[in-house]
């Protein structure tokens, strides 16, 4: 048997994945300087629910940003822990490279999320939809937010098995000014009623979109 405070990384971690751990080994294991040196054990201690807040939190800054997504997702982490580590994403989220970014969309918590669904990256947001927290109210909400250089945006809102169709969804789409012509008279045919009308209330629907949905409204309206 080996002596405390000599643990190898693989012991500690299969301790740690006990969530009925005694708090003693828990501090065992936070003292041993060896231990902490591997960012797998910093990640496990900073989640574990044994380990006092206060270090735990102090953990959180000294994990790279892919513990800090795995924090984040980790439903049964601390809300606190949690929160610590989104917001220690966010301050790092400006000197990511996409491909980071990617791949942190597709696999962090809300907290980081509500953030990432506003990336002005079209491939940020593709990962975005197909994270496994991602709600509607976040797809709308980047539906709306897709501004100039985001259109491409509204056109892989779009074209989404899951959200493109959505209703809710669709009108954020329709209403957002900068839709392509092209994509906006593919959607007016299904849109609804009130997303007709509203397109011909918006200020910011551009007279050709007016236009076309003002005689796609008459047309279902004669057909009633």
């Amino acid at each position: 048997m080996q002596n405390r405070g000599m643990r190898t990384e693989g012991e500690c971690l299969r301790l740690l994945r006990r969530r009925d751990l005694p708090a003693e080994t828990v501090q065992e294991i936070l003292g041993d300087r060896a231990a902490r040196k591997f960012h797998a054990v910093r990640r496990a201690l900073a989640g574990h629910p044994r380990t006092p807040r206060g270090d735990a939190l102090a953990l959180v800054g000294t994990l790279y940003w892919r513990d800090l997504a795995w924090l984040s997702a980790d439903v049964q982490v601390h809300p606190a822990i949690r929160r610590a580590a989104d917001l220690d994403l966010l301050r790092r989220l400006p000197d990511m490279a996409v491909a980071e970014r990617v791949d942190l969309a597709r696999n962090v918590g809300r907290g980081a999320l509500l953030t990432l669904r506003l990336d002005p990256d079209v491939r940020v947001l593709a990962a975005v939809l197909e994270n496994r927290f991602v709600i509607e109210a976040d797809v709308i909400q980047a539906a709306a937010n897709a501004l100039g250089s985001r259109a491409g945006c509204l056109v892989l809102i779009a074209d989404h098995p899951r959200w493109g169709r959505r209703p809710a969804v669709r009108s954020a789409i329709l209403r957002n000014p900068v839709l392509p012509v092209p994509l906006t008279l593919s959607l007016l045919t299904g849109a609804s009623l009130d997303d007709l009308r509203g397109m011909l209330e918006s200020p910011r629907t551009t007279p050709l979109v007016k236009a076309c949905a003002e005689r796609v409204l008459a047309e279902r309206v004669a057909a009633v």
